[in-house]
């Protein structure tokens, strides 16, 4: 596997955030962490938002 395979894909919100006067949905995106699926151990549900806004968050 790639670096860029490892990387989670951006959020719908920060897709959309890229084009012209959507700026401001980066701030509405909730894929800030790893969603894990429940009673397993270590199987994401919902992989965080791979977009570099949001690599400083935990």
């Amino acid at each position: 596997m790639t670096a860029a395979a490892d990387q989670p894909s951006a959020s719908p919100e920060c897709t959309l955030a890229v084009r012209p006067g959507y700026q401001d949905l980066h701030a509405r995106c909730l894929q800030t962490r790893d969603l894990p699926l429940p009673f397993a151990f270590g199987i994401p549900l919902q992989r965080r938002c791979g977009c570099p806004c949001h690599v400083a968050r935990p």
